[in-house]
């Protein structure tokens, strides 16, 4: 750097402290003024909060004037509400600010009755934000509804209103907030008017964002929705101020109300550029630093010219020698006529530096070859190195590929099995008082008619069927999820398919053609029949709905021999041995690389939300792999799509076969066994129906609703127990927990698990020392079958085995 700058600098340095006081006072008051906005915006708000408030008020004293009606609360409003809808109508037509005013049943739901101006789809109870309100105990507040009868919308508020006297049933009053009232009413009730908050923006808002009213109301033609900078304040916990950046990189003080105070669900935001009232300030502030920088302009000058004299030429001097010198002339020297002078010392020891560099230079070129060898050598060594890092990258995208989608499944199964196991719950307690039903219609006494029991019996045996259906679809579902074993065996794939191309051809439709390519002597596979017919059917439903103008589709079976280290070995994934190959083509659209890739992701799905779940083609995936094969998929746009499944080869055929079920004795009349059995299990419902199956069939049942309980009862039973069934899935303490419990207390009664959770283990079921193992939905044959295996245990007093039960299930 020249000395004539490091003048200049000094120059400027001496200006600072100046210019640093100017912007110091400038931030000052600009925070000052900052803060005064933010607590007048502030204010502002809270002050029409407190206006939205005594609005939701008003509809909550409405309720309770409406409650005190003899017309809306008797009990005749259900059948016959003329006398309530003209009240309600009368009503309506005094307050200008609602749309209408409608009473619900908070039980079922039922409209019983509504002024004028009601939208016809409130009858049956058809709006989506309807439910919400009428399971409000007080007062709840829902989100802006659009009326495509009218141009503005309104804000339902639903008030519960509780019986009065003795039998009577609690009334919901909604009533629907005009938006244009609202907003007329925001406009005529503004607070401040104030010229510093006179360009101020007051919106409010319902908890999904929607606008309600706006003042003052400039964008009535744009959409009512909340901005996307703004909709980051409609969720606080608490009131506050924020200054954000707005549209047009414009500075925003924005003070909000957020919908979690009262009155909960409405938001108010009050809003305001910055810059509009910081104008004067920043006018002051030019007018100040235009003054400070003529001043340091003049000094700047004055330091140049003298710097110029003094200073400039002198250096010229030595910068033509550095100049020869940088061009690599070491040879060359400054010479200098002032001898005397500071330049002439530095123009000395320029020369003596020239000089020490052309010796080091000779030195360097020296050691610059034997430095090239070297870098030379080590290229290649970094090349082959190289090389090896990029191979094993390749391996470790591959891995953690799969390792991605196993997550994904492992997900989707989470969900599933949780799902499968409340459904299990609920399938026990349906189908088990189906049975007692049955039962109970089975023993009518003569008045019964004969007509009329067997109408009941088939209703029964429709509603069975139904309960049997659902629990196979739980079934499915847990094998999805990977939380059930599949029920491998042998099977013909060729006989499966033709079966399933009947159902296909006529399924599909008659613009798709099925043509059937399935090999002779085709190989056993080792795979679940139900799983591998739900997959292939899966894919030719995908086929059709990629064919919609029709086209041809083909189901292809070959033998497939995978070789260790082959090519076909690298594609499937699986280990080398003999498969199965089932290939289906069809003639349609394709797929993108993009969709391919993503082809095998839980809920991904190209036909929109409302034409599929995005399961298909996961759960196909989960199949495959589950049962030790692969699928695979080859894809392109507008030439068609083949999916590829890979079933292991069953080589032992004779080893899946399973000798039929020995059939259950008939079931005993009521009080034969006459023993006490412990039941378990914290589901009220499931609880009961095991408890009455058991009465039932003879026996003499204490229940318990969870693990404290059940060991504080077993404590007090006299006698003890003789057989006790317990819950898995409990909170607290679990089937398997409970059941070591009670053998640590020295119970030494055959212990059975009744469960619709499917993950269990052998090991987990020795460890708890059971004697038999009951999966939900179950009938009472399945129970009576149990209760036999727990009294041979407690004859013989061993624990019978289990594997086969789990297996079966």
């Amino acid at each position: 750097m020249k000395l004539s700058t490091h003048l200049v600098l000094l120059i400027l340095g001496c200006l600072l402290p100046i210019l640093t006081a100017q912007v110091y006072s400038q931030v000052n008051l600009y925070a000052e003024r900052h803060e005064q906005l933010s607590g007048l915006v502030l204010r502002q708000a809270e002050l029409a909060n407190a206006d939205m408030s005594s609005i939701i008020d008003n509809v909550r004293q409405l309720g309770a004037m409406a409650g005190q009606l003899p017309s809306v609360r008797s009990p005749s409003v259900r059948t016959s509400g003329q006398d309530c809808t003209s009240r309600l109508t009368s009503l309506r037509q005094s307050l200008t600010q609602y749309r209408f005013l409608a009473l619900y049943s908070p039980i079922d739901g039922t409209l019983l009755c509504a002024s004028d101006g009601t939208p016809p789809e409130l009858a049956g109870a058809q709006a989506a934000w309807l439910p919400d309100l009428l399971n409000s105990t007080d007062l709840r507040v829902g989100q802006l509804v659009s009326d495509p009868t009218q141009r503005s919308g309104f804000l339902p508020v639903a008030v519960h209103m509780p019986g009065i006297g003795a039998g009577d049933e609690p009334r919901v009053l909604v009533a629907a907030i005009n938006a244009d009232w609202m907003q007329k009413h925001l406009e005529s009730a503004r607070i401040d008017r104030s010229p510093a908050m006179a360009h101020a923006t007051m919106i409010v808002t319902d908890r999904d964002g929607d606008i309600i009213g706006r003042v003052p109301d400039v964008h009535r033609s744009a959409e009512r929705l909340a901005p996307d900078w703004m909709r980051g304040l409609i969720n606080h916990d608490s009131p506050g101020v924020e200054t954000i950046t707005g549209p047009k990189g414009r500075t925003i003080v924005a003070a909000y109300v957020p919908s979690s105070m009262p009155p909960a669900g409405m938001t108010v935001i009050n809003a305001l550029v910055l810059p509009e009232l910081t104008a004067d300030i920043d006018q002051a502030t030019y007018q100040d630093l235009l003054v400070i920088g003529g001043a340091a302009i003049v000094a700047l000058i004055l330091a140049w010219v003298a710097g110029r004299r003094f200073i400039y030429q002198p250096t010229e001097a030595l910068l033509q020698a550095a100049r020869r010198w940088r061009e690599g002339d070491l040879s060359a020297r400054a010479r200098l006529t002032d001898a005397g002078s500071e330049f002439a010392a530095l123009a000395q020891s320029f020369n003596a530096m020239a000089a020490g560099l052309q010796a080091r230079e000779m030195e360097r070129r020296m050691q610059s070859s034997f430095l090239e060898a070297q870098v030379a050598e080590r290229t290649r060594e970094l090349s082959e190195s190289n090389n090896r890092l990029q191979v094993e990258i390749a391996g470790r995208e591959k891995t953690e590929a799969a390792l991605h989608q196993a997550q994904k499944l492992q997900a989707v199964g989470q969900l599933a099995g949780g799902i499968a196991h409340d459904f299990n719950n609920m399938l026990a307690t349906v189908l088990g008082n189906l049975e007692l039903m049955e039962r109970r219609v089975s023993q009518a006494g003569e008045d019964w008619a004969g007509a009329d029991t067997d109408r009941l019996l088939r209703l029964i045996e429709r509603a069975t069927g139904a309960v049997t259906r659902g629990g196979q679809l739980t079934s499915r579902l847990l094998a999805f999820s990977r939380r059930q074993r599949l029920a491998a065996r042998a099977t013909d794939v060729n006989a499966l398919l033709r079966e399933l191309i009947t159902l296909a051809t006529s399924t599909l439709g008659r613009r798709v053609q099925v043509v059937s390519e399935l090999a002779d002597e085709l190989w056993p596979a080792m795979v679940d029949p139900s799983q591998v017919e739900a997959a292939i059917l899966n894919l030719c439903l995908n086929a059709r709905d990629a064919m919609p103008e029709g086209g041809k589709l083909t189901i292809r079976t070959t033998n497939v021999l995978i070789e260790p280290g082959s090519r076909r070995h690298a594609e499937n994934e699986v280990t080398p041995g003999g498969y199965v190959q089932v290939c289906i083509s069809d003639t349609g659209v394709g797929m993108t690389p993009e969709v391919k890739a993503r082809a095998f992701d839980p809920f991904f799905t190209t036909k929109g939300p409302s034409a599929g779940s995005g399961l298909g083609l996961s759960q196909v995936y989960g199949m495959a792999r589950q049962s030790g094969g692969s699928v695979a998929i080859a894809s392109t746009l507008n030439e068609g799509t083949r999916v590829t499944l890979c079933l292991p080869r069953a080589m032992n055929v004779g080893a899946t076969e399973t000798a039929p079920a020995a059939e259950l004795p008939e079931l005993p009349g009521p009080g034969v066994q006459n023993e006490l059995i412990l039941v378990v299990d914290d589901d009220h419902a499931v609880r009961q129906v095991t408890v009455e199956m058991a009465r039932d069939l003879g026996c003499e049942v204490a229940q318990a609703a969870g693990g404290e309980q059940a060991l504080a009862l077993v404590e007090k039973l006299t006698p003890a127990p003789k057989l006790i069934l317990l819950d898995y899935a409990m909170p607290g303490m679990n089937g398997l927990q409970l059941a070591r419990a009670l053998r640590e207390r020295g119970i030494g009664a055959p212990i059975a698990l009744v469960t619709g959770y499917a993950e269990l283990s052998e090991a987990d079921v020795a460890a708890g020392q059971l004697a038999g193992l009951l999966r939900k939905p179950f009938t009472i044959r399945e129970l009576q079958g149990l209760l036999t295996q727990l009294r041979a245990a407690a004859e013989t007093g061993t624990l019978p085995c289990l594997e086969s039960g789990l297996a079966d299930r």
